[in-house]
């Protein structure tokens, strides 16, 4: 068996961090990979109108840099179909990189074919790689590999794009292909990990007894979306180890160390829940991660919710189609015209105060106490109950806090959202009335139900603005999100909070992420 490790960190790791790796650090991991021996490494990808060197996302072949020597690697890129087109890549140069990788879903294979022969018949040794191999039936594989051997590219994959496949599961793919595909055709695995199977499934790739080049997918320490990638430094090792010593480990380590863990500390990747349940439902990661970050219902429901989705949109992520099971779910329309009006003439024109369970509440506690004691507001809590202030109203939104609130003889307005029946003493307040552009967020939904309450001035604590996690009053509401996510929550907050402040007077009491926005 011939093998070759190929290296995608520049690639697939860039998913983890925009593709924004600097230029120092692209040369320092192509130095270090050539170094380790690495028999191929991919550059990033081709992206029509790309043109900036700090990002592995190049817009033509000659804007990759290279370092070819005789007995060097193969450099290659990819492109993901639609991204570029063929007229944007110019004939073969020994200066450029030696392949491109096409990868495509089921549907687009016809285009790719296309493609694949224009790049070809340029030079380029191409990489066939389609999308979900998994999710492929035998009939639709074999008429792929059919066409594969009429085109006889440089190699042919084998991608486990969720991260579901057991070692059962990669054999029968493995013969169904090997048995199939043309002698010379190389043939491929790239792998993902989201249930941590990937070194077990490249270390059964390579027990196997076959004549074929075989090529295994890797980045260094996993870097990857979600859960990551197969390991380069573990893959090298294990065939320094069993099969034949001709990496050189040190110069991977240098890289984890010097370049992968600085990128690691604020853009992680491993294990998690998302990718774990994409991988055992067999559907697109993005679908559980959009219920994640929702941050309101439990894992038991995000599983019921994702195993709804219809069969022809697991694979692909179709943000409407998880939007709507998800509003499904939560709306539940319910008269509350008695609710709204009593509330309204229990505040009777006064400031309110909504205190939220940021941990910045801790902090200006004696402020936020001189006040209540000075302008004796209306307090409202937000789906919690403070340890040293009685609310007048304690508001929640999200079933998941709910749940933690526990007894209480506090007046309590729930959103229909919520399952509250056999329990008395709650206003229940129409879920569907305090939406806007299928946003839930608890802090702007509160300062939408003032707004149907006639509220006009209100004061706000503990608004302190999302972070990668452990930012809240109590630690069992803390979350763990991703820099991006963080970005993005933080930014539509800072957008509803300043269409409020339109309508409603908004001052913090507390420091916030949002102050300077609300208060324009």
């Amino acid at each position: 068996m011939k093998i070759s490790i190929l290296d995608c960190t520049l690639r697939d790791g860039g998913y983890v961090n925009e593709f924004h790796f600097g230029v120092n650090r692209i040369k320092i991991i192509k130095e270090k990979l050539c170094d380790a021996n690495i028999e191929i490494i991919e550059c990033g990808f081709l992206q029509s109108g790309k043109n900036d060197p700090e990002f592995t996302l190049y817009g033509g072949v000659e804007q990759i840099q290279t370092f070819k020597t005789p007995d060097g690697p193969m450099y290659v890129a990819m492109i993901a179909f639609g991204d570029i087109s063929a007229e944007e890549i110019p004939p073969y140069k020994p200066e450029y990189i030696d392949g491109i990788r096409l990868t495509f879903h089921n549907t687009e294979w016809e285009d790719t074919k296309r493609l694949a022969i224009n790049l070809m018949d340029k030079g380029y040794k191409v990489f066939i790689q389609p999308v979900g191999t998994t999710s492929y039936t035998d009939a639709e594989l074999l008429a792929l590999i059919e066409d594969v051997n009429a085109l006889n590219p440089f190699a042919f994959y084998i991608v486990d794009t969720l991260g579901s496949m057991y070692k059962n599961d990669l054999l029968r793919k493995f013969f169904l292909v090997e048995h199939n595909l043309a002698n010379d055709i190389c043939l491929g695995f790239h792998s993902h990990n989201n249930m941590q199977l990937a070194f077990a499934n490249a270390m059964t790739l390579l027990e196997l007894h076959t004549d074929r080049h075989i090529i295994l997918d890797s980045s260094v320490f996993g870097m990857g979306r979600g859960a990551g990638n197969l390991n380069t430094e573990l893959i090298t090792h294990y065939i320094n180890s069993n099969i034949d010593k001709r990496y050189d480990l040190i110069p991977l380590l240098e890289l984890i160390d010097d370049v992968i863990l600085p990128i690691n500390k604020y853009n992680t990747w491993g294990f998690s829940e998302p990718y774990y349940l994409s991988a055992i439902l067999g559907v697109h990661p993005n679908h559980a991660t959009y219920l994640i970050d929702k941050q309101s219902v439990g894992m038991a429901k995000i599983f019921e919710m994702i195993d709804k989705l219809p069969d022809d949109s697991r694979h692909l992520f179709v943000k409407q189609e998880i939007e709507t099971l998800y509003h499904n779910e939560m709306s539940h329309h319910v008269e509350d015209s008695e609710a709204i009006k009593k509330l309204s003439a229990e505040i009777n024109g006064k400031e309110v105060l909504v205190i939220a369970p940021g941990s910045s509440i801790r902090k200006y506690a004696e402020k936020i106490n001189e006040y209540i004691e000075s302008a004796c507001p209306y307090v409202l809590s937000l789906n919690f109950i403070p340890n040293s202030i009685s609310p007048d109203l304690v508001f929640v939104s999200n079933r998941k806090r709910f749940a933690q609130l526990g007894q209480t003889d506090l007046p309590i307005a729930v959103t229909s959202n919520i399952n509250v029946s056999g329990t008395s003493g709650i206003y229940m307040i129409d879920y569907d009335s305090l939406l806007q552009e299928n946003t839930d967020s608890s802090g702007i939904m509160a300062l939408r139900f003032l707004l149907r309450l006639g509220v006009k001035c209100v004061k706000l604590a503990g608004y302190d603005g999302f972070t990668g996690g452990g930012n809240h009053y109590d630690e069992k509401f803390d979350s763990y999100l991703s820099e991006k996510t963080v970005c993005s929550l933080n930014s539509s907050m800072n957008k509803q909070l300043s269409e409020i402040a339109e309508k409603m007077s908004l001052d913090f009491i507390t420091p916030s992420a949002y102050e300077v926005v609300a208060n324009d």
